[in-house]
């Protein structure tokens, strides 16, 4: 990672650009009150290559960046027992040979209370939006709205599945989870195959 803040507290990442990560790019795990603005990701150097990671994480602001990355835009994860919640995403420009703005797959706390708006997505290999609920958890209240997307494989992807992988080694099996109260308004899109 480039940079990695795991059970923080009002935390301000701001106006810093950052290429060519090892990793992921980003990973806020377990952490609330983050703010990050303005941050510019240009990093195609590897397959796992995600820009900004939101892992369990609780009152969250992302606004105004610009994000060119190998693998996952903007992506929530629930990878431990705690709900990814109260996040906010907007006025970001995102491209990506994955998918741009993701939340999943790793789901096991689940996700309450997301807006996304406001944001751009160009010349991007899988989804312009992908919701995927396939380790257990419920995703409950989720708006996206006022998103252009030019050139994506699949503007809209929606999933809810069960490949019952925990999330602790030995741990029980999570059950179905729950996806629900998801809202997609104002989004123009233009599929696509072919990318720079």
């Amino acid at each position: 990672y480039t940079i990695r803040v795991v059970g923080c507290l009002n935390v301000n990442v701001s106006d810093v650009t950052i290429r060519n990560s090892p990793m992921w790019v980003q990973h806020y795990l377990a952490s609330d009150e983050i703010e990050i603005r303005n941050v510019t990701v240009h990093s195609r150097v590897n397959h796992n290559n995600d820009g900004i990671d939101i892992d369990g994480c609780q009152r969250v602001r992302i606004s105004d960046c610009e994000i060119v990355s190998g693998d996952d835009a903007i992506v929530l994860k629930s990878t431990l027992n705690r709900y990814c919640r109260d996040v906010t995403i907007t006025n970001c420009v995102l491209s990506t040979h994955c998918n741009a703005l993701k939340l999943g797959t790793e789901s096991n706390g689940g996700f309450e209370d997301i807006v996304v708006s406001n944001c751009t997505i160009y010349e991007t290999r899988l989804g312009g939006i992908a919701v995927e609920m396939v380790d257990g958890g419920v995703l409950d209240r989720v708006l996206f709205n006022n998103i252009a997307i030019q050139k994506a494989g699949a503007p809209i992807f929606i999933r809810l599945g069960n490949r019952a992988r925990p999330f602790e080694t030995n741990g029980a099996t999570p059950a179905m989870g729950k996806l629900r109260n998801v809202t997609i308004s104002n989004v123009e899109a233009v599929a696509g195959d072919e990318f720079d």
